[in-house]
């Protein structure tokens, strides 16, 4: 840092750096007066060392005073930093609290050195900003807190709510005002004492309520205990939200009169036998969809409703991804389409399931939906593969292509099918026999010959008898055996191409 030791040097560190980064650097330590003093006698005419001195906040009293006492009213950046500075006089306060700009009046409201009389001015000031700089500042008399209270300005009573410290009759009055804003302000960010929490948590209104509930501190056993006995059951379970439930009180939730009570309870993890027993068979189709859906719903409760005719809890319950693999059976044979469609598009289907929604189904729709999802499965029935190898849609045909219960009409019939993804798909087809193989091995589209050509090969080496546990002499000879069979292999598969 270069050193200070006259005037001149600090002109030139403030041409350099600016007002504010010189400021800055002097803080600690101070510059001496004199240097101070002679900076107003030389420079006194030209505003930018005037504004360092008025932010400066080591300036002499008598100095800013004297700032302030000769100072253009259109020179706001001046005014302004006499406003924020803590070394500014009495008198030059005066001065600034009726400012026309209001930068300089909302400045000067953070001010801690106003004395009551400027207060009086600034919290009556035209402009709500102001009001609310006031409302903020730690010097503010009590009395004239109250004034602001019943501010028109609802930013002006929030910015008072946030005060740090907060008259409790205030906050009262605040905690009862008609803006939301304004109770949240004051109610979740105030520091106040248990007694006034106590105060609002026993009295009969849910928004003061539903707000200490979402304070960060926690409140005081006592005042969680009076919201869980509240008049409105919403800040009663809002409340209770937060902890384990008792007996008694899921009781109390499953007997009540409001519907919203026994959705909380239906969606509520862990519920006992008991309790689900008493929701499945609730009037409201809300609170029963609601319990098909909770991932800890009982089996027998989840076979209950899969074999009710109640199709809004069914639907919840194909969604549900917690039931067993009985539960999704039982869904599998719903006699709703629309049921079964949703166990459709289920992850956790076994081949059970599929056999159930494919083969035992009088409507083909689950059938459909797993040829369109692409799902592999090559036990169709030959009555279902049937009828999806009649449909127009190459899909459904391509998906009955991979059945192994075809019959020999049926599958020559896909064979000669016009669509390629058909033919590709019958061509892995393990039931074709030989012949149909052979025309699939000359098709045009050369996927479907390779396909063709690697499903007769596997044939060929099923057919090919397995080589008996050799003894200790056979298995030196083993390469030429071996090195024997290649061939014939090779032959078989030349001769069925080359008839």
């Amino acid at each position: 840092m270069v050193q200070i030791n006259t005037s001149d040097d600090l002109v030139e560190q403030i041409d350099e750096l600016g007002v504010a980064e010189t400021v800055k650097l002097h803080r600690k330590p101070p510059l001496p007066t004199r240097i101070l003093r002679d900076l107003y006698e030389l420079y006194h005419d030209q505003d930018i060392y005037l504004e360092f001195l008025a932010h400066y906040p080591l300036i002499p009293s008598d100095l800013a005073d004297q700032i302030a006492t000769k100072l253009d009213p259109k020179k706001s950046g001046i005014a302004i930093g006499l406003a924020s500075n803590p070394r500014c006089p009495q008198q030059a306060l005066n001065r600034l609290v009726k400012h026309k700009d209001v930068t300089v009046r909302h400045t000067l409201s953070t001010n801690s050195n106003l004395t009551p009389k400027e207060f009086q001015i600034l919290v009556e000031d035209e402009n709500p900003y102001v009001r609310a700089a006031v409302a903020q500042n730690a010097a503010l008399p009590v009395h004239l807190q109250f004034i602001l209270a019943d501010d028109e300005s609802s930013a002006v009573r929030i910015s008072l709510a946030n005060r740090k410290t907060l008259d409790l009759d205030i906050a009262v009055h605040l905690a009862e005002s008609d803006d939301t804003a304004v109770r949240a302000a004051v109610i979740l960010h105030c520091k106040l004492d248990d007694e006034l929490l106590q105060l609002w948590a026993d009295g009969d209104d849910l928004s003061q309520q539903l707000l200490l509930l979402r304070r960060k501190d926690e409140l005081p056993q006592s005042a969680q205990t009076a919201i869980h006995f509240s008049t409105h059951s919403f800040a009663c379970r809002t409340a209770l939200a937060r902890r384990e439930l008792n007996g008694p009180e899921m009781l109390f939730f499953a007997e009540s009169d409001d519907t919203r009570d026994r959705i909380f309870l239906a969606e509520y993890p862990d519920l006992p036998a008991s309790i689900q027993r008493i929701l499945a068979q609730d009037i409201s189709p809300k609170v029963r969809r609601r319990l098909a859906a909770n991932t800890s719903l009982h089996e027998s409760i989840a076979l209950h409703i899969a074999a009710s005719s109640d199709l809004g809890s069914c639907r919840a319950l194909a969604k549900n991804p917690s039931i067993s693999d009985e539960v999704i059976a039982h869904l599998c044979a719903h006699p709703e389409d629309e049921i079964a469609l949703l166990v459709t598009y289920r992850d956790d289907l076994t081949d059970t399931h599929r056999d159930l929604l494919i083969n035992q189904r009088d409507s083909l729709s689950a059938a459909e939906h797993f040829a369109y999802l692409e799902i592999e499965y090559s036990n169709t029935s030959e009555a279902v593969a049937e009828q999806l190898a009649q449909n127009d849609a190459p899909t459904l045909r391509a998906f009955s292509a991979t059945s192994i219960n075809l019959s020999s009409r049926v599958r020559a019939r896909l064979a000669a099918d016009m669509s390629d993804s058909v033919r590709l798909a019958i061509a892995s087809n393990t039931t074709l026999d030989d012949t149909q193989l052979k025309r699939l091995c000359e098709d045009t589209n050369r996927e479907v010959v390779f396909a063709a050509e690697e499903t007769y090969t596997r044939r060929l080496r099923e057919r090919s008898p397995e080589p008996t546990t050799p003894s200790a002499e056979t298995q030196r000879e083993a390469p030429r055996k071996r090195a024997k069979s290649k061939p014939a292999l090779f032959k078989k598969i030349v001769k069925f191409f080359g008839e």
